[in-house]
């Protein structure tokens, strides 16, 4: 009986540890070959290191932005712009990513707070889409 439960083991161990090289293999596959380059005025969101190093902005926001190039310095590192001020420090293109504006195209008219209607078209919405029904609890005003 002993060498039963041995064998199961030495089996789920075997299992882990061919399921951890699958995973390994998979995620090396979805990295990109070369990394990418940007030209001067691209839009990027910038990686803020710190919050992954502290438990206390586990929610924040882990990407500022939108920046733009403003100078390539070489190396994979860029001078950025926010607005019309110019940050001291450059950045590495590892903590850059490429800014994509995407907003939804059928809807309209969005306030900022206490969103209660959102006025679509019909023509507007995709065939494929199913409606959602946002509910504001906060009715105070």
């Amino acid at each position: 009986m002993v060498d039963v439960t041995e064998e199961i083991r030495k089996m789920e161990i075997t299992d882990n540890i061919y399921l951890l090289a699958q995973q390994l293999f998979q995620h090396d596959n979805q990295l990109p070959d070369k990394p990418v380059e940007f030209k001067i005025g691209d839009k990027v969101l910038l990686h803020y290191i710190k919050v992954e190093k502290q438990w206390s902005g586990k929610f924040d926001p882990k990407w500022n932005g939108p920046f733009h190039i403003e100078e390539i310095l070489g190396n994979r590192a860029y001078k950025l712009r926010l607005d019309n001020k110019i940050l001291t420090k450059a950045a590495h293109g590892n903590r850059l990513k490429s800014y994509h504006n995407i907003t939804p195209p059928f809807i309209s008219n969005i306030p900022q707070l206490g969103v209660q209607r959102i006025l679509v078209q019909p023509d507007e919405i995709p065939q494929d889409l199913e409606p959602i029904i946002i509910i504001n609890n906060n009715m105070s005003n």
